[in-house]
């Protein structure tokens, strides 16, 4: 039977008013280019002393030989040398009388030198000057070539164990138009070449140089009150629809017992949000760094710190709070099987590793714990790097805060915030976590991070911008993390922090800890917390579209 026309007018009606109310991205969701201040992109420069003589780059060149001792000459060892001589990667020996060499680093910044050495335990088959009651039987003094710095280096083996290692020749050493001198001190050296990492703090904008960058504009306040400090959130699409948000409510950004878990949710796709109501909260603790995520049957998890609690009504109602292993920020994901998995930090490996000064060592690791059973109980899966934590200043490298994804079938991967140089790394394993490729330092500048597969085989990365212009941004890699687009770097906030004079509640860098999901139309929803213009710490999200 063939309807009136009217009848289709009706329907036609209906059906375009239905559509006009469903959760979209909005004409304000499309990004926008903007250019922003340059940063010198200095990341880690590891160099091999053997390359540095092919290329040229050690003066004199005459003063080293390679694969043939010479009286007053330094002696390179290769792997193609003479089988007395063979060595299996390139390494520096010293003999008596060979002169100082200048490398040149082409280097410009402020860099903490590390020497990648051999610990031995004495002079060995070059006749060297060394005995095992040396308290460095391998010593070598590394300057600046116009004097301003000297440094003398030395490792230390056992009689009957000697070791790779490497070790902390110079803090705070400005190379910029400066090259590095190795001077012999009459001891044996073993010497493999160096790192150069970017001192904490050091880098700085590039004075009138601007970059290219996406900028997304479309923005929403979820919660802001002038005497609270909210941050630290967490996001989850939930199969009802709902956007649920937890997050830390407190009064200042340390650890306070008053610290409680909130859950914000919309219904209608992120533009409004309910009041606010208590997910965690227990007694003389301060809850905080939360995580939400569904599992594909249905049940939610929600983490802090150092438990993890379920829900099965759509995070209404909440279980008691079960211990976890490791602590990450953003908390853990589903495997391929429907286990929880949790990649973070294991804080104590071993305490009193070793003694630097008067700091001691605890050793650490970015490890994998699972759990079949909702996170009742856990098993291990592996560790992706051990690191190690000093208390004091974080001069150091130290895999703080990580995070991990499940890209199914393919790659599990970590990524992991540096404080010294403010590079995000990422740890990539094959074989769901039994394995793991070594650390890979990106060009991505901003911490923590989140990671996010997204449905086109792109992978998301976002995270905190703590230096101007503040705010928040996020990467995308084609290969699963190994490379990231950083031109095409989105700028999702870029007006954070609190202009000089303006009274100010909290520092310009008190924000950051995005979190993203992909909403049913393929744009994206990201979560953060942000202060501006001397408010207090709150809670936004961003919706935007993926660029190209």
């Amino acid at each position: 039977m063939r309807l009136p026309a009217e009848t289709w007018l009706v329907a036609l009606l209906v059906l375009f008013v239905g559509l006009a109310t469903l959760p979209r991205a909005n004409a304000g969701s499309k990004l926008q280019k903007v250019g922003v201040p340059s940063y010198e992109a200095r990341g880690e420069v590891v160099v091999d002393i053997g390359k540095l003589v092919e290329e040229g780059k050690v003066q004199p060149a005459t003063a080293v030989s390679t694969n043939e001792p010479k009286d007053g000459c330094w002696l390179l060892r290769t792997p193609q040398g003479p089988p007395e001589l063979r060595w299996p990667t390139n390494l520096l020996n010293t003999r008596a009388g060979a002169p100082a060499l200048t490398i040149d680093l082409g280097l410009t910044g402020v860099y903490d030198v590390y020497a990648r050495v051999r610990a031995v335990n004495a002079g060995g088959a070059l006749g060297m000057d060394a005995k095992p009651e040396d308290v460095f039987p391998m010593t070598f003094a590394l300057e600046l070539d116009d004097g301003s710095k000297h440094e003398s280096v030395g490792a230390k083996g056992f009689p009957e164990y000697h070791y790779d290692t490497e070790v902390l020749a110079c803090h705070g050493w400005d190379l910029t138009g400066r090259k590095l001198v190795l001077r012999n001190l009459d001891k044996p050296v073993y010497l493999y070449g160096f790192r150069f990492a970017p001192s904490q703090g050091a880098s700085s904008a590039v004075a009138g140089t601007k970059v290219t960058r996406w900028l997304a504009t479309d923005h929403v306040t979820l919660v802001d009150e002038p005497d609270k400090h909210f941050a630290f959130p967490g996001v989850a699409l939930l199969r009802n629809g709902d956007l649920a948000v937890v997050y830390r409510e407190g009064t200042v950004h340390g650890v306070e017992p008053i610290g409680r878990v909130c859950l914000s949710r919309s219904t209608d796709g992120g533009r409004t949000w309910l009041p606010r109501v208590t997910a965690l909260d227990r007694p003389n603790t301060d809850d905080r760094d939360p995580s939400i995520f569904q599992m594909a049957d249905g049940t939610v998890v929600l983490t802090s710190p150092d438990c993890l609690c379920t829900s099965n009504d759509f995070g209404k109602t909440w279980t008691e709070p079960q211990p976890t292993p490791v602590f990450g920020p953003k908390g853990p994901v589903e495997d391929e099987e429907g286990n929880i998995v949790y990649g973070g930090l294991r804080r104590l490996i071993q305490d009193g590793l070793t003694q630097i000064g008067t700091r001691s060592v605890r050793l650490q690791g970015d490890s994998v714990y699972r759990s079949k059973d909702k996170g009742k109980t856990w098993e291990p899966v592996g560790i992706a790097t051990y690191t190690v934590y000093m208390p004091g200043p974080t001069d150091y490298v130290w895999y703080d805060e990580p995070f991990m994804c499940v890209v199914p079938g393919k790659f599990w991967i970590f990524a992991a915030r540096v404080d010294l140089d403010g590079f995000a790394r990422i740890i990539r394993s094959p074989d769901q976590g039994k394995t793991w490729e070594p650390v890979l330092t990106t060009p991505v500048w901003g911490y923590p991070q989140h990671l996010l597969p997204l449905r086109d085989g792109r992978l998301l990365m976002t995270y905190g911008y703590r230096r101007p212009p503040y705010g928040i941004r996020a990467c995308l890699s084609r290969d699963n993390g190994k490379t990231w687009d950083l031109d095409n770097e989105i700028i999702l906030r870029m007006d954070g922090g609190t202009p000089e004079g303006t009274p100010r509640k909290v520092g310009d860098a008190d924000l950051g800890y995005p979190v993203s999901v992909q909403l049913a139309d393929g744009s994206m929803f990201t979560v953060y917390y942000l202060n501006r213009d001397g408010s207090n710490c709150f809670i936004a999200g961003t919706f935007w579209e993926l660029p190209e």
